[in-house]
């Protein structure tokens, strides 16, 4: 199968790093490609950057739909998953919801990790949005950056340790979501020095998740919320028509 790893924002390092993790886990017969926005953000660090973000990813998604058998939104606020469900019957999986399921699978409250204080009510507000309120233990953060939490990696993940071991002390959390693409490939790391937390990177999780579920032949449903949009003229700033 051929997959396409879509990175949201602008950061063609991050991108590489996302192809690179990816190529490494996939299976046999798997073909991995990875691309980021040509425009929008360098980073998304708030609702507003998502906005530009989403439609990013969806003009990704529809360029792209005829070439590749699933796709994966590499952004953990999964900008523009749900319209980019509408436009194929294809598979779409968003790193965000995909960590959250596959915590569910593996323990009974699961915690979020991300790098800004000020993503936690945006996580939060997803969180309720997939309905799995219930079984979210906390969203947690530790004030770094994006730039920070990739470049220095050893103080990164040193930092999100202390916080994994923390949601499990304090919080009642089972299972660590790392929130963001910048995890690509540090679950494992993570998790062995937070003292052995489950720790899922979501696109680890959605991968796999889309190479079992192309196995099995399941495809979005094109009944309701994922209906195919009807056709309209759509207009951007410039008199551009997407």
């Amino acid at each position: 199968m051929k997959i396409l790893a879509i990175n949201s924002n602008m950061n063609r390092a991050i991108t590489d790093k996302i192809r690179d993790v990816a190529r490494g886990l996939a299976s046999p017969g798997t073909t991995v490609d990875a691309v980021c926005a040509e425009w929008g953000v360098p980073a998304i660090e708030g609702s507003y950057d998502a906005a530009f973000a989403a439609l990013a990813t969806v003009e990704l998604v529809k360029r792209h739909e005829r070439d590749y058998d699933a796709f994966i939104v590499v952004c953990y606020s999964d900008p523009g998953l749900y319209a980019a469900r509408e436009l194929t019957n294809k598979p779409v999986y968003g790193i965000a919801q995909s960590s959250m399921l596959a915590a569910c699978t593996f323990g009974h409250r699961f915690s979020i990790l991300s790098p800004l204080d000020r993503f936690r009510p945006v996580l939060e507000s997803l969180v309720r949005f997939y309905g799995l309120e219930a079984l979210c233990a906390s969203v947690r953060t530790v004030n770094m950056d994006v730039r920070q939490s990739f470049d220095d990696l050893k103080a990164a993940n040193t930092a999100f340790a202390l916080e994994a071991r923390r949601a499990v002390e304090e919080d009642g959390a089972e299972v660590i979501c790392l929130g963001g693409a910048v995890f690509a490939g540090r679950d494992r790391a993570i998790g062995e020095e937070a003292g052995g937390v489950v720790c899922i990177d979501g696109l680890s999780a959605a991968l796999k998740q889309a190479e079992a579920y192309h196995a099995l032949g399941y495809t979005s449903s094109k009944v309701g919320l994922f209906e195919t949009p009807r056709a309209k003229v759509r207009t951007l700033p410039g008199g551009v028509e997407i």
